[in-house]
């Protein structure tokens, strides 16, 4: 079992005006989102304030806020546990995903402008960096969960962004949980850059088939593993 000091040294980012409570709740999603601690693990909110250098109480508050966003468990007399995510809960999420994200590639497509076009840019040399990583498969789905999300955003519609924000999470959760376990990326699986270069067309057609393979990819996965 990992010990909660081999996870919390973790670069937290923009978070200069938040509060203690909700720099706790940042840090812990942050292991949570990334792998850092295995399934089993226990988080033990002594050792999580120790690490992070504060009291228990708001540790103990973004616990609950976790608990209560189905994100953790209380394991009474041990501590907090990831809520376990079943297969099904995988494939619904991912029916969804399509829906919604089909719609953004529409959007980012029809409202692209020299801001977007520059940032799908730094994205594009970014993603040749990745795709020469053939066997990294956080990697290779760490820089996908940011295509989709950078896709969302150039929609331009809020709700839309939030709602893609949060299965992607929940997909990353997935991921970790379901498939990754040592695995290495499928070989040859290179959508991503695709699906920038389409967007930054505004080739509507291009953009939603690519998505929709990059998407179902984790479906496929869940099924051979």
């Amino acid at each position: 079992m990992q010990s909660v000091f081999d996870v919390v040294a973790l670069p937290l980012s923009g978070t200069k005006h938040l509060s203690r409570k909700e720099e706790a709740y940042s840090k812990i999603l942050e292991i949570v989102l990334h792998g850092k601690i295995d399934q089993n693990g226990i988080l033990n909110e002594q050792k999580l304030a120790e690490a992070f250098g504060m009291s228990r109480a708001p540790v103990r508050e973004a616990l609950q806020m976790l608990c209560s966003e189905r994100i953790l468990e209380n394991v009474p007399r041990m501590g907090y546990r990831i809520v376990p995510i079943s297969v099904k809960e995988t494939i619904d999420a991912i029916n969804v995903r399509l829906l919604l994200e089909i719609e953004s590639a529409r959007l980012a497509c029809r409202n692209r402008n020299q801001e977007g076009l520059e940032k799908l840019d730094r994205l594009i040399a970014q993603e040749k960096q990745i795709e020469a990583d053939e066997e990294n498969i956080h990697s290779w789905i760490t820089q996908g969960d940011l295509v989709h999300q950078t896709i969302a955003e150039l929609s331009g519609n809020v709700i839309l962004v939030q709602m893609i924000v949060s299965l992607i999470d929940l997909m990353r959760r997935a991921s970790i949980q379901l498939i990754l376990g040592g695995k290495e990326k499928p070989a040859g699986i290179h959508y991503h850059m695709g699906i920038l270069k389409a967007v930054r067309a505004g080739d509507e057609k291009q953009a939603e088939e690519l998505l929709k393979k990059d998407i179902l990819i984790i479906k496929d996965l869940l099924t051979q593993w």
